[in-house]
């Protein structure tokens, strides 16, 4: 099966799969990551965030994820009480600063106002492949991994652990394509409450290549910091009406 692809359905009432998402404020991007999807694999298999496996898999598998349904941006703002890091190392507290946590914990917490966006009611279509000088080593990793999504280790979650998934995250593994963009391209429209028919003429597509005019900065990278690689990509619109004669 070394040219088979893996097909992930995300769909949920909030999703959030946050790129620049550090201190108090958390974004989301309008589509999910790729570290984002090779954590939740990673959560299906049982390792834990420092898991030197986990930048294996980045480095093997490449993504495409497909916008199926957009949803709809939403900011909640939640309160976050204690002492917190600062990006210079410090500790914050109910007065001011201070350089270590116990010189922190003299004083009272400090409570922030944290603002993190979701999207709601999203869908997307998620694909995988493995990189070409990866298929014979690895031949058999693609469905190691759909079996993990079957029967995850620990529970799957769409970005954040508050935005669980609304049906079940893995959806097939085919050969039916003959890369990530066929796939993207030709695999049925699937928007359950959102008919083909809406009028969208164009569905948006990103898909990992080399040579990509666009660079994203979530590519898994082990690291205390938690900072993530770039990588490369590129943007394609997908015609809907083959897509909808195929619903």
């Amino acid at each position: 099966m070394s040219d088979s692809t893996l097909l992930l359905r995300l769909e949920a009432p909030l999703q959030s799969w946050g790129t620049r998402a550090r201190w108090d404020i958390r974004d989301t991007a309008y589509e999910p990551t790729k570290s984002g999807i090779i954590g939740m694999i990673g959560c299906a298999r049982g390792l834990k965030r420092g898991d030197p496996h986990l930048e294996k898999l980045d480095r093997i598998l490449r993504f495409g994820v497909r916008i199926d349904r957009p949803g709809t941006l939403g900011t909640d703002f939640q309160t976050v009480t204690g002492y917190h890091r600062t990006a210079a190392g410090e500790f914050k507290h109910g007065n001011g600063h201070a350089k270590d946590l116990q010189k922190a914990m003299e004083h009272q917490e400090n409570t922030i106002v944290s603002p993190r966006d979701y999207l709601h009611d999203a869908s997307f279509l998620a694909a995988l492949m493995l990189n070409q000088h990866h298929q014979q080593a690895d031949s058999d990793l693609l469905t190691e991994i759909a079996n993990c999504l079957k029967n995850p280790k620990w529970p799957l979650y769409l970005g954040r652990k508050a935005c669980v998934p609304t049906r079940p995250v893995f959806e097939r593994v085919t050969d039916d394509y003959k890369d990530l963009e066929d796939a993207l391209r030709n695999e049925p429209w699937c928007c359950p409450g959102w008919h083909p028919t809406s009028g969208a003429e164009f569905l948006e597509a990103w898909i990992e290549c080399r040579d990509g005019e666009f660079e994203r900065q979530d590519a898994m990278r082990i690291n205390q910091l938690r900072f993530y690689d770039f990588r490369r990509c590129r943007r394609i619109e997908i015609p809907t009406e083959p897509l909808r004669r195929t619903v």
